[in-house]
């Protein structure tokens, strides 16, 4: 028998003639529901609900469709549960779940006046709001802008003249300031590496477009000028989709701002083979481990504070910052694994092959490294491919190594039995901006264009790694940054993106987004067994004193097993579970230092796709060849 319990005091209540309008589903053991109704004139849809428990610090958010909603599988305890949604207005409840039974409590929601928004998934406070073309006036500088800094920054960085970290801030600059950073864009070696290419490529800005440009900046955004964000205009949220929102729910393992932390942000999520989650904290910094079937928390001060981490088959965790470092938690000391007389040579992800090898990307030096288990040494090669710059970096089904290269509008591949790598461009826009690419069952690499022309043409690609053919998919949805892309074991290919998560399905070739619980970007997303997206709100700490998180939507909150993560047996992104070889060395707490050079300092043979020669022709019905 299932039971109903709790009424929230001070909602609507007629429990002497309610009955559920829903079907009150089994939980897991020890765990309970939160369900109820919302009245909301003139409509509720697009609402959604959010339930936290403030002692363990856990929340979960499900969506009003219909005029209800339910969270499940909810840990009993104290919660208060708010309704959101602009336009709307209720008072707060407060309920008590209890194990085997369904809190219920109902919002009478009275029409407030909507206050104007903005786009992006980055806080800013006591910004004016203004529509594009007032922020950014039409003409040639800003169709300079459009197609050179907007490659890599977003649109709010510019008119936001506020001192805050980057990427939701910067420094406020007069024209001589602005001509400083134009030129160190276009001429200087990128992230200060002597001898590599620029962040952009010096033939999209002549000198006098330089100078057209740098006018433009320093009209438009004067060091005196008060701070301004780009208004979101009508049609700027996706369509919904009530039948799967009604499915969905995610949940959030919430990691407060303290006093001692007082700035927690996470970046990225790994499993450890024990239904554990493992999450960068960049700002406490520390590493931090998650039971989610329990909510407890550890947080490792003194380690991680970068971008990538990996697990290790022994429980070790490989993690990244100026330097690459492991970390045993059993003893709570970490190697450091270094370059001589090289400090910028850090790892910004990692990834294990089935052979145990660990590869990592080198954005700054734009470089590729590897660890080999078997004789503990560190060794990279050059990316002989100009503004490649690996971010993401994934392994196929074959082994073979794929990267995000950051600047270059396109992915690439390196092939460890030839040593060579190869170059796919993906789109003619120029420059993109591109984070982490995602491999499905086919062996097909889907990677996003998180920044592009105007930052409005936001995309999902498909390319085939036999015949280079490009498939795109316009995302839908302006100033998006798509960043990260993951395939699920059903070849569902889910897109972060600023204040969503798109699950992009082949079959039915269509886009299903899942608004997520509060203003941020996503920089990674991890996929457990049964389609558990894993993610964190990484800006919703950084630039809105959210705290760090790690949270989890589950399209389908009624088919949850169990709240452990584990990769499911196909999961490109746990090539690890197939490696038979002999343990890891132990960690010691020492400095492991190696020669400094390339592998490739004869450098190989390039083998590229389809040259890009601006122009695109229709391959078949959705795919589109570059020629």
């Amino acid at each position: 028998m299932r039971h109903l319990h709790h009424r929230a005091v001070g909602t609507l209540c007629f429990l002497a003639l309610w009955t559920p309008p829903f079907a009150l589903a089994a939980v897991l053991p020890g765990m309970g529901q939160i369900a109820g109704t919302v009245s909301a004139a003139p409509s509720s849809a697009g609402a959604t609900v959010y339930a936290l428990n403030a002692k363990k610090n856990v929340g979960y958010m499900v969506y009003v469709v219909s005029g209800r909603f339910r969270a499940t599988n909810v840990f009993p305890g104290e919660y208060e549960v708010t309704l959101r949604k602009p336009g709307l207005l209720a008072p707060v409840a407060k309920v008590t779940v209890e194990a085997g039974k369904t809190a219920l409590t109902d919002f009478a929601a009275k029409a407030v006046a909507v206050e104007p928004d903005y786009v992006g998934g980055m806080t800013y406070p006591g910004a004016k709001i203004e529509p594009y073309d007032v922020i950014y006036p039409p003409g040639p500088g800003r169709d300079i802008l459009e197609r050179t800094c907007m490659g890599c920054h977003t649109i709010q960085v510019f008119p936001f003249n506020v001192v805050r970290t980057y990427p939701t801030g910067r420094t406020p600059k007069d024209r001589n300031g602005w001509a400083i950073t134009v030129d160190r864009m276009h001429k200087s070696p990128a992230f200060g590496m002597t001898g590599k290419a620029s962040y952009f490529d010096p033939a999209l800005l002549t000198a006098a477009d330089r100078d057209v440009l740098v006018d433009y900046l320093a009209a438009n955004f004067p060091a005196d000028a008060p701070p301004r964000v780009v208004r979101k205009e009508e049609g700027g949220d996706p369509p919904l989709d009530e039948h799967a929102l009604e499915k969905a729910m995610i949940v959030e393992y919430r990691f407060p701002n303290t006093p001692q932390m007082p700035e927690r942000f996470t970046q990225q999520i790994d499993f450890d083979g024990k239904g554990n989650v493992w999450v960068t904290d960049r700002g406490a910094p520390a590493l931090v481990k998650v039971d989610p079937r329990s909510g407890k928390r550890i947080d490792y001060l003194g380690h991680g504070g970068g971008h990538g981490l990996a697990v290790d088959s022994d429980g070790t965790v490989w993690y990244s910052d100026e330097i690459v470092r492991r970390f045993d938690p059993a003893t709570d000391l970490h190697d450091d694994y270094v370059v001589e007389g090289e400090r910028r040579l850090g790892s910004n992800t990692q990834v294990f092959d089935s052979k145990g090898n660990l590869w990592m990307s080198l954005l700054a030096a734009g470089g590729l490294g590897l660890w080999e288990r078997k004789s503990d040494t560190f060794s990279y090669w050059d990316v002989p491919i100009e503004r490649s710059r690996p971010y993401g970096i994934i392994v196929d089904h074959n082994d073979k190594v794929w990267f995000a290269e950051y600047h270059n509008s396109g992915v690439a591949s390196f092939d460890p039995q030839t040593k060579t790598f190869r170059h796919y461009p993906f789109t003619t826009a120029q420059p993109t901006n591109n984070r982490r690419p995602g491999v499905d069952s086919k062996n097909r690499i889907w990677i996003a264009t998180w920044g592009s022309k105007g930052m409005q043409n936001g995309a999902l690609y498909r390319v085939d790694p036999t015949s280079g053919a490009v498939m795109e998919r316009k995302i839908g949805i302006p100033f998006a940054n798509p960043y990260s892309v993951e395939a699920d074991e059903f070849d569902n290919i889910w897109v972060a993106t600023d204040n969503y998560l798109l699950r992009y399905d082949q079959k039915a070739d269509s886009f299903t987004p899942f608004p997520l619980a509060e203003r941020t970007d996503v920089p990674k997303v991890t996929i457990a067994r049964g389609g558990a997206v894993w993610f964190t709100p990484r800006n919703a700490g950084q630039s809105g004193s959210y705290g760090g998180a790690a949270a989890v939507l589950y399209p389908d909150k009624d088919r949850i097993e169990s709240f452990g993560a584990y990769f499911a047996p196909n999961s490109a992104a746990n090539r690890l579970a197939s490696y038979r070889g002999p343990a890891s060395p132990k960690v010691k707490g020492v400095i492991k230092s190696y020669p400094r050079g390339a592998q490739n300092s004869a450098t190989p043979a390039v083998a590229t796709g389809p040259q890009v020669k601006g122009k695109t022709k229709r391959a078949d019905a959705g795919e589109r060849r570059l020629e």
